[in-house]
C-alpha cells in the first residue's frame, strides 16, 4: 500500500510541477513575495478542495473519462462541448509557454556561443516537438518522474546554497498596484486536474481514504517547493527578478552550473510538450473524430502560429490560463460535485457559490490587471 501511495503521489505532483514554476518568482516579485505567499497558502486550500471534489467525482462515477467526459455525464453535452472547448485553449495555451520557456532555456545555454535571438530556440522546440508528436513518441512515465524529482533536488540545494546570502529586505518589498499578479500563475502551476483519473487508477474502488492522502499530499508538496523557489529567487535578487528565473542567477552561478541548468530546463519542458502535445492530438482524433494527420497539424502549428503572431510574454500566459482554467474548469468542478456529491446539502451551496465566485472573480481581476 504504502508503494502505491507513493506511485499515486508522483503521479499527481509530475503533473503539478512544470514549466509555470519558473514563472512563479518574476510573478511573486511584482506583488511582493509576502502578497505572494499569502495567495499560495489560500490557492493550495482552494485547489486541494478542487482536487478532492473532482477525486469524488472519479471514484462515484468509477468509469474512465477526462474531464469534458464526466462534466457531459453530470451536467450535460452542452456544458460538456463548453469545458471542451476551454480545454484544448489550455492545451495550446500551455504548449505555447513550453515553446516560449524550452526557447530561453536553449538562448540561455548557447547565447555565449552564437547569436540568435530566443525565438530560433523557440522554432527548434516546435520542430523536435512535432515530430515527436507526428510518430506518438512519448518519453515514458518514469522520465517524468525522476526530471521531477531531480528539479526538486535542485530546488532545495538552490535554497540551501542561497540560504546564507539570501536578502531579508527583499522578502519584505510589498506592491499593492500588482496584488492580483501572482493569482494566475500560483493557480496555473499548481492545478493537477488531468492527474486525477490516473491517481484513482491506482488505487481502484477499495481505497478511497488512500485516494484522498495522496491527493492532499501530492498538492502541498509542490506549493511547498514553489514556496522555497520563491523565498530563494527574490531573497537574491528583490524585484529584479527576471521573467525566466534562471536567468538572475548568473551572477552567482558559474557558466558551467547556468548550462547544465538550462539544459536540464529544456529537457523538462520538451517532456512536458511531448507528453501534452500526444494528448491534444489523441483528444482531436477520439472525442472530435478528426483524421490523425489533421489532428496532428491543428496541435502543432496552431500554437506555432500564436508565437510568431507575437504572444511570446509567458509571464502574462500562464497568469491569464490558471486564471481562465479556474473559472471553467473549477467552476465545472464544483457544479459537478454538488450534483453527485452533495444533491441536499444546502450548506453547500454557500460554501460551492462562495468558490465560485472567488474563481470568476480572480478571472476577472487577472484580465483587467493585464489590460491596465
Amino acid at each position: 500500500m504504502k508503494k502505491e501511495l507513493f506511485l499515486a503521489i508522483a503521479v499527481l505532483m509530475s503533473t503539478i510541477i512544470g514549466a509555470g514554476v519558473f514563472g512563479l518568482p518574476y510573478a511573486g516579485a511584482q506583488s511582493g513575495f509576502l502578497i505572494a505567499a499569502l495567495f499560495l497558502f489560500i490557492l493550495t486550500g482552494i485547489i486541494i478542495l478542487l482536487h478532492l471534489f473532482y477525486g469524488e467525482v472519479i471514484h462515484k462515477t468509477n468509469k474512465e473519462f477526462q474531464l469534458t467526459g464526466y462534466v457531459r455525464q453530470y451536467l450535460g453535452d452542452k456544458v460538456g462541448k463548453f469545458i471542451g472547448f476551454f480545454a484544448v485553449i489550455g492545451f495550446y495555451g500551455s504548449l505555447l509557454v513550453y515553446m516560449i520557456i524550452g526557447g530561453d532555456f536553449l538562448y540561455v545555454a548557447f547565447s555565449p556561443f552564437v547569436g540568435l535571438p530566443p525565438i530560433f530556440f523557440s522554432l527548434v522546440i516546435f520542430v523536435i516537438g512535432s515530430i515527436a508528436i507526428y510518430f506518438g513518441l512519448k518519453l515514458v512515465s518514469r522520465w517524468d518522474l525522476v526530471i521531477n524529482a531531480v528539479l526538486i533536488i535542485v530546488i532545495v540545494l538552490l535554497f540551501c546554497w542561497a540560504s546564507k546570502i539570501i536578502n531579508i529586505d527583499n522578502l519584505k518589498v510589498v506592491n499593492f498596484n500588482k496584488i492580483i499578479t501572482p493569482y494566475g500563475a500560483i493557480f496555473y502551476s499548481l492545478i493537477g486536474i488531468a492527474a486525477l483519473p490516473e491517481v484513482w487508477r491506482v488505487f481502484s474502488i477499495k481505497n478511497k481514504s488512500k485516494y484522498r492522502k495522496a491527493i492532499v499530499i501530492g498538492t502541498i508538496i509542490p506549493a511547498i517547493i514553489y514556496l522555497v523557489f520563491m523565498v530563494t529567487i527574490i531573497g537574491l535578487n528583490g524585484q529584479n527578478v527576471l521573467p525566466e528565473a534562471i536567468r538572475g542567477l548568473d551572477k552567482y552561478l558559474s557558466k558551467e552550473i547556468i548550462l547544465a541548468g538550462s539544459i536540464f530546463g529544456f529537457l523538462m519542458v520538451l517532456s512536458s510538450f511531448f507528453s501534452l502535445g500526444i494528448a491534444l492530438k489523441q483528444t482531436y482524433i477520439c472525442d472530435f473524430k478528426i483524421n490523425k494527420n489533421i489532428a496532428w497539424l491543428l496541435t502543432c502549428f496552431v500554437p506555432f502560429a500564436l508565437l510568431l503572431a507575437g504572444l511570446r510574454n509567458f509571464i502574462v500566459i500562464i497568469e491569464v490560463m490558471g486564471a481562465l482554467i479556474g473559472a471553467t474548469e473549477g467552476t465545472a468542478i464544483i457544479l459537478m460535485y454538488k450534483k453527485a456529491i452533495r444533491p441536499k446539502a444546502k450548506a453547500f451551496n454557500i460554501i460551492g457559490g462562495f468558490m465560485i465566485l472567488l474563481l470568476i472573480s480572480g478571472f476577472v481581476y487577472t484580465i483587467i490587471n493585464n489590460l491596465i
